[in-house]
């Protein structure tokens, strides 16, 4: 369990689950390798099980967490506390995360499945430790297995981790800003499956969000709304109408500026209760007006219920 604020990576990270200078593997040969060398150190649990597990969970949402790092996940019915593993792969593996530069550091997350919060807690405490290139350049030139415990181990002995929006927030979401056009919308909406989109000027403060409904009521003018019977349309011909005018029709002229926008500090639990009570997809992350990130409620809750 990974119980209160305090979180010792040493607790859950064994030397001997620390694959250094791997050479070019695809993901899942790699993830493979990972799970073998924590089946072997742990035991109780069946390694292709887990690596389908972790394989599942990678196709439905990549956790490449910032350029060079990736944090794959597990939850296991079979363990009763946290165990880690890391690869580090000098010349970097494709994660097959959109848009996303090759990853060198990989770090797996194995947690207990009665134990929701533990993948958060451990997720922070990485991040908080990782996100930053020079960590990742250290790791991605050390030699052995000892070296790169030492560099993960280091510093302050407990990382003192609190769960709010800015440990399960997406810091790196698809944005548009108010010069962007209908046709970017739509590309976006259609060839990244969003369905809500931030947008940001060009200090970085977030002047409003744009949702697939909101190119619905574009396409059907309110006179279009009040009729009861709209098969005369045979065509889509609204549709047809604000498809010509995509190039030319901006952002700024159907965005929205009323959007849910809490503090980085904001209490992670308080999240649920908010996508409840204010019925919305998306919860925008921002200090004053400047956006930092978005909670999206279908990520929040795969890590919360799957991770």
């Amino acid at each position: 369990m990974v119980a209160g604020n305090e979180i010792r990576l040493a607790d859950f990270l064994d030397e001997s689950c620390i694959l250094c200078n791997v050479a070019a593997l695809n993901r899942d040969e790699l993830l493979d390798r990972m799970v073998g060398a924590l089946c072997r150190t742990v035991g109780g649990f069946d390694q292709r099980a887990v690596v389908q597990a972790v394989i599942e969970r990678e196709m439905q949402a990549p956790t490449v967490l910032t350029s060079g790092l990736a944090l794959p996940h597990a939850r296991l019915a079979e363990i009763e506390r946290p165990h880690l593993a890391v690869a580090i792969i000098p010349k970097g593996i494709d994660f097959q995360a959109f848009g996303e530069d090759p990853v060198c550091v990989v770090v797996m997350i194995l947690t207990p499945k009665s134990d929701p919060g533990s993948y958060l807690r451990l997720m922070a405490s990485l991040s908080k430790l990782l996100n930053s290139k020079p960590v990742i350049k250290r790791l991605c030139v050390a030699s052995s297995a000892r070296e790169v415990y030492g560099i993960i181990t280091e510093g302050a002995e407990y990382i003192n981790i609190k769960l709010n929006a800015e440990s399960v927030m997406d810091r790196n979401p698809i944005v548009l800003d108010e010069s962007h056009t209908l046709s970017d919308v739509i590309h976006a909406f259609c060839a990244q499956r969003v369905m809500d989109i931030p947008i940001v000027d060009s200090e970085g403060d977030l002047r409003g969000v744009i949702s697939i409904e909101d190119l619905l009521r574009q396409s059907l003018p309110q006179h279009l709304l009040w009729m009861e019977d709209l098969s005369p349309i045979a065509n889509f011909e609204p549709f047809a109408e604000l498809l010509r005018k995509d190039q030319e029709t901006k952002v700024a002229d159907f965005m929205h500026d009323e959007f849910i926008g809490i503090h980085p500090e904001t209490p992670a639990i308080q999240l649920a209760k908010m996508f409840l009570m204010n019925n919305v997809r998306q919860i925008q992350v921002v200090d004053g007006r400047k956006f930092l990130g978005v909670v999206n409620l279908h990520t929040f809750s795969a890590q919360v219920f799957w991770a």
